[in-house]
């Protein structure tokens, strides 16, 4: 089972203001547009009995700060945006 909850990563898109972040959640669209239809998996398990995170799905993270805190604030950048550090 690959792993993706709990990695961190680089944020390389430019639709938010990140840097460092640890993914907490995945969205997987299925190939709908609606978001309220996206399964919102919390889960390794989840995430590789619906099939894994394809590039153009979303999950959710939070920010590391400089110091290495964790942040409580989430955004939802897409998946191929993350470029992993751990």
């Amino acid at each position: 089972m690959k792993r993706i909850i709990g990695r961190k990563a680089r944020y390389t898109g430019n639709e938010q203001n990140l840097d460092k972040v640890v993914i907490v959640a995945a969205m997987i669209s299925g190939g709908s547009d609606d978001p309220d239809e996206h399964l919102y998996l919390k889960t390794d398990k989840e995430i590789a009995e619906a099939g894994g995170v394809a590039p153009t799905d979303r999950v959710e993270v939070r920010p590391i700060h400089p110091d290495g805190r964790v942040s409580w604030i989430t955004c939802d950048p897409l998946y191929s945006d993350l470029e992993f550090i751990d």
